[in-house]
This record gives structure tokens, sequence and C-alpha cells, in this order.
């Protein structure tokens, strides 16, 4: 199992170096919040890895798309929404990636039902939520050549006022809480 995640990781590397580093950055963030709310190691360990290969369905997508300065086509914008599907189609050979294929495909929900499949609040997996605001908090902090990334503490402030809304309140209040605790 670690010598193919190792070596899906170094194909998305090869891809596109920068949503390598946004995975790693996610699978980070995404194991710090499981592990403050308390959650079984095995549970940790999926979450965690889910993180990591949450985005490896973007190999499947036209690097012009992904590297567009300008505002996505409604036709990319739906590209660029298959990968979830994309990175769970590539994963489901592998017997070990099998917990984390709900995680991967469910980690753009939002807790109001607006996201790409529309399942909301409790009915999204757990370990979703988490990476979902993983992903979330990475992205508002990287610098991107069409943005200047935030401070922490805005992102936490961004974060915070889409609670109940995109992000599930009780994860955004420990979220919150754990922040400060680290940073």
């Amino acid at each position: 199992m670690v010598n193919e995640i190792n070596k899906l990781m170094i194909a998305l590397r090869n891809y596109d170096l920068e949503i390598y580093r946004h995975s790693t950055s996610v699978s980070y963030i995404a194991s710090r919040i499981a592990y403050y709310l308390g959650l079984q190691d095995k549970d940790i360990s999926i979450i965690t890895k889910a993180a990591l290969l949450h985005d490896i369905g973007k190999v499947k997508i036209d690097k012009s798309i992904l590297s567009k300065k300008e505002r996505l086509t409604s036709r990319e914008w739906s590209i660029i929404k298959r990968h979830p599907e994309s990175g769970v189609l590539m994963l489901k050979p592998y017997l070990w990636a099998k917990e984390l294929l709900v995680l991967i495909l469910y980690h753009h929900e939002r807790w109001d039902g607006k996201g790409y499949f529309g399942i909301e609040a409790n009915d999204i997996p757990l370990g979703a939520r988490i990476i979902a605001v993983a992903d979330a908090f990475d992205a508002m902090r990287t610098s991107r050549p069409y943005k200047k990334g935030k401070e922490w503490d805005e992102s936490l402030s961004e974060i915070e006022r889409y609670s109940g809304m995109q992000f599930d309140p009780y994860l955004t209040e420990r979220i919150i809480q754990l922040a400060y605790l680290i940073f």
C-alpha cells in the first residue's frame, strides 16, 4: 500500500507541483483535526490518506484548465467538478483504498447541501467534512497567480463566516480552537 501511495504521489508531483504541495498540506491539516477530535487511530489514518489523495483525479484534467488565470467557462468548471469521481475511478482497483473512496468523492460537499452532489449536513461522512475544511483552509492560505494567499487569521474568519453553510458548525468551532493552539 505505501509503495502504491508513493507512486501515486510521485505521479501527482510530476503532473503538477502545486497540487502535490496542496495535497500534502491538506493531509497534514486533516490529520491534525482528526487527532484533535479524538478519533481512533484507524480513522485518523483513513482521513490522512484520503486527504493526501483527495485531488488525485486532477491528473485527468488538461493542465490548461487547471492553470487558467481567467474565469473558467461553465464547460471548464464542469470538467473541474469531476475530479473527485476521476480520483475514485483511479483508486477503485486498489483494495486498500476502499475506505478512502467515499471521503474523496464527497470532499466538496457543503453543510447546506450546495456541494457537488447535494449531500448535506451529517449525511456527509465526517472524514469528508474534515477534508473539506482542511482543503478550503489551505486553498485560502496559498497564493496563486490570480490571488494573494490570506493570513491564517483571515482564513479562520472566513471559515467561521461560512460555518453552517459550507462547513460543519461543530467542526468549525473545533478547528478554530485547534488553530489557536497550533499557530
